[in-house]
């Protein structure tokens, strides 16, 4: 006859290996369901993703970046800047967002003064690159609506929406100091369509 304290041992053992048998069956079905559902989880977000970059909504896009974290110099490296939201042939209907970016500078203000390796972002519409270039980037006229050309973002902004009239525009990004006077890093020149406000 087994004495009563070990039967209780044998029984305590018994009962802890049923229960990490029990765990472990649990954690094996748990993982083949999981490997059974990657396949499928991955052809539904392979297909949102190519669905959200099929239908851009312009609308949508707000920057996230604080002022603080663009107005810091950016090290040295290869210097561009870009239209993140719209490209060349699409067809918008006024007022469009846009959204834009530079890499290897920072963005500051005008009023934050001269920062090595910093500036702030233009649109030229329907303009070439400017010949001259120690002049600063001209200024529209006030409330110019049928003849925009230069759009000025000296408050550091990373995104407008403009209203241009209906028709065939180019737009291109200039990246310039806080005078104005342009660095030469700039986007390829887009061409984008314009919808009429009433379709």
């Amino acid at each position: 006859m087994i004495p009563l304290s070990i039967d209780a041992d044998i029984s305590k053992i018994a009962a802890g290996q049923a229960r990490r048998h029990a765990v472990a069956s649990l954690v094996k079905t748990m993982l083949f369901m999981a490997a059974l559902s990657f396949p499928a989880a991955h052809a539904a977000v392979a297909a949102k993703d190519k669905d959200a970059k099929s239908n851009v909504d312009t609308d949508s896009i707000i920057s996230t970046i604080s002022a603080s974290e663009r107005t810091r110099p950016f090290p040295v490296g290869e210097k561009t800047a870009y239209f993140v939201n719209i490209k060349d042939g699409d067809q918008v209907k006024p007022p469009f967002r846009v959204a834009f970016a530079v890499t290897g500078m920072g963005v500051a203000p005008v009023v934050a003064g001269s920062i090595p390796n910093t500036g702030h972002h233009h649109i030229l519409i329907d303009m070439p690159m400017p010949a001259d270039i120690k002049a600063p980037i001209p200024f529209d006229k006030p409330n110019e609506y049928a003849h925009q050309h230069y759009k000025h973002f000296g408050s550091g902004e990373t995104e407008t929406l403009l209203d241009l009239p209906p028709g065939k525009h180019t737009l291109r990004l200039l990246f310039a100091d806080h005078k104005h006077v342009p660095y030469y890093i700039s986007s390829k020149e887009i061409s984008i369509v314009v919808l009429d406000k009433t379709r």
